[in-house]
């Protein structure tokens, strides 16, 4: 495994930046703006779980799926507070894949509650869990943390998630179970959104024909060789892992779990964290060389193709041109082993 060095955003040129280091926060800042649950409410819910009054109250806008609080309690651990106003769906997924975690001994917040509550005519759900010691690996200096030794504990996390048993593959329900049936229909459901990733594309400069060679090979790739289906986090990244006393705490934010091949969770991380944290070092703490090597290597490059298809048509939609052009110059580089 080569060493290589770990820099800060602001140390490497731009062509050399991964997608995370994009500054997100207006587009966080606009997103979350239209989010506004009473605190009276957030209050009866903590109340009702925890039986301890509230010290003190924290928005944190960060994520795209939630509006959450950081809750100081009385003589309490301290709580974390995620409302969802598009449903249940996301909370229904992560309450389960918690609650696999908490039997296996897998380091990720525990649940205590998920309701559903009534503000404004509108039905919101509302998920209270533990809050984990540490701080993000997205915001600790390199040089005051062993990165490598922490990466090789998120390998060795992922490896106990792996074993978590899903059937189907996409987004899980809340048993466990994925959204299609095959990875025929998996494929076809992503067939349906090329117009969209051609549409983004173009945005950017990028021409129809490459994106359609692109998918192509994602097709072709994946089909050719059925790669191995598990259990996926589906959105791995440094503000999801908690660091404490420089050893990996734990991992936060299951809202897009899905039942996806098993080398996902890489192909992700190397798209939006290469640059900066290496995936071979993930890799290594995982022990499975071979999920990345010949011939599993041609799959592993199409799932990080499609997750930079995805990338583009997310902030496409979205309206975040900054989080396009990052994706554009991403997927226009080499993707990491």
């Amino acid at each position: 495994m080569s060493e290589r060095e770990v820099r800060s955003p602001s140390d490497r040129s731009p062509s050399d930046r991964s997608p995370s280091d994009v500054d997100r926060r207006q587009h966080l800042a606009t997103l979350h703006s239209a989010w506004a649950t009473p605190l009276n409410v957030v209050a009866a819910v903590v109340g009702e779980v925890t039986k301890a009054p509230i010290v003190d109250s924290r928005r944190i806008v960060e994520g795209e799926q939630n509006e959450v609080y950081d809750v100081t309690l009385d003589q309490a651990p301290s709580v974390i507070v995620r409302i969802s106003h598009t449903g249940s769906e996301a909370h229904d997924r992560e309450a389960w894949v918690l609650g696999q975690c908490a039997v296996r001994g897998i380091r990720a917040p525990r649940v205590h509650a998920v309701r559903r509550v009534e503000v404004c005519s509108e039905f919101r759900s509302v998920m209270v869990t533990e809050k984990l010691p540490g701080v993000r690996l997205a915001d600790l200096d390199p040089d005051d943390v062993d990165v490598r030794r922490v990466l090789e504990e998120v390998g060795a996390w992922l490896k106990q998630l792996h074993t978590i048993p899903v059937r189907g593959l996409g987004n899980l329900d809340g048993s466990g179970v994925g959204t299609f049936e095959t990875l025929d229909e998996w494929l076809a459901n992503v067939t349906t959104q090329a117009r969209l990733f051609e549409d983004a594309g173009r945005s950017v400069g990028l021409e129809p024909t490459t994106i359609r060679g692109w998918l192509r090979e994602i097709l072709d790739s994946l089909r050719g060789a059925s790669p191995r289906m598990t259990m996926s986090h589906n959105d791995l990244l440094a503000v999801h892992v908690l660091v404490h006393d420089g050893r990996l705490s734990g991992i936060i934010d299951f809202g897009v779990a899905a039942a996806e091949p098993a080398a996902n969770d890489f192909a992700k991380w190397s798209f939006r964290e290469g640059a900066r944290f290496p995936v071979e070092w993930i890799q290594a703490g995982y022990g499975d060389p071979g999920l990345f090597e010949p011939p599993n290597d041609r799959s592993y490059r199409a799932l990080w193709l499609l997750h930079g298809l995805w990338y583009l048509r997310h902030y496409y939609v979205t309206g975040f041109p900054a989080g396009v052009r990052a994706g554009r110059d991403r997927l226009l580089s080499r993707p990491g082993r």
